[in-house]
């Protein structure tokens, strides 16, 4: 009798664009979540989203390409603007400046990458345009990456550990502003509140992926073809089981 199991270790597929609804696991609500009431294993987590990764590596790389054509325009304009040409070396205080806001100001498109990830996460249709989804709200977005950014570099200031604190616990303000009626200070204190109560969980997860992702490049590049989508899916599945699945209209 033929297995029809999928392996969930089997390479991802090429679809550009995924049809068919995958099954949810665990989904949260803000209220669990800022209680705690959410389950947190690493290897759950990893191994639920390598299997979300087929279907899901074509939307995820056309997106990243926007993104990184949107990041050379922002860079031709700054070095015309701030070294009177494309030929003339930038000072490096500028350039480390300028690499910081253009991190800020693509907020709202890091944003859509994200909800990418979550929407395939919660068993929804995902396409790489959706990327730009959540233009509209970049006021919003960017307002709240700069605060985040600010205290998370203030905290660095104080001894450092406030600092790596603050970067994982602030580190879904930016999902539950594109997918909740929320205000910024209100949606920063959620992400901290709820992801303190598995903060060492986090700080394991995350590692541990950075660890993934680096071993990755190190073998001529080729693994992130596949690791750098699951990574993403790694936040989908997380802020799924953390906060829900997001309504099908959130963003658009």
């Amino acid at each position: 009798m033929e297995n029809k199991s999928r392996n969930p270790y089997a390479p991802p597929g090429t679809r550009l664009e995924r049809d068919e609804a995958a099954p949810v696991g665990p989904s949260g609500s803000l209220e669990d979540a800022v209680a705690g009431r959410y389950d947190f294993s690493i290897g759950e987590i990893m191994s639920e989203a390598w299997g979300l990764v087929p279907g899901f590596k074509g939307p995820f790389w056309g997106a990243l390409l926007l993104i990184y054509l949107v990041l050379i325009v922002i860079g031709v304009v700054s070095a015309v603007t701030l070294g009177g040409g494309l030929g003339n070396e930038q000072p490096t205080i500028w350039v480390q400046i300028v690499n910081g806001l253009a991190g800020i100001i693509l907020s709202p498109l890091f944003v859509g990458l994200i909800a990418i990830a979550v929407r395939q996460a919660g068993g929804m249709p995902v396409s790489f345009s959706m990327v730009f989804g959540y233009i509209r709200r970049a006021p919003v977005l960017i307002g709240a990456a700069l605060l985040v950014t600010l205290l998370t570099y203030l905290g660095f200031l104080l001894l450092i550990l406030p600092g790596i604190y603050l970067s994982l616990a602030y580190g879904m303000t930016l999902p539950l502003l594109a997918f909740h009626d929320l205000g910024i200070w209100r949606a920063m204190e959620t992400s901290r509140r709820a992801i303190t109560h598995h903060w060492f969980g986090f700080f394991g997860l995350y590692l541990l992926m950075s660890v993934l992702i680096v071993l990755s490049a190190l073998l001529l590049l080729i693994p992130l073809i596949w690791t750098l989508p699951w990574a993403m899916l790694v936040v989908g599945v997380t802020y799924r089981r953390m906060f829900g699945v997001p309504s099908a209209e959130a963003g658009y």
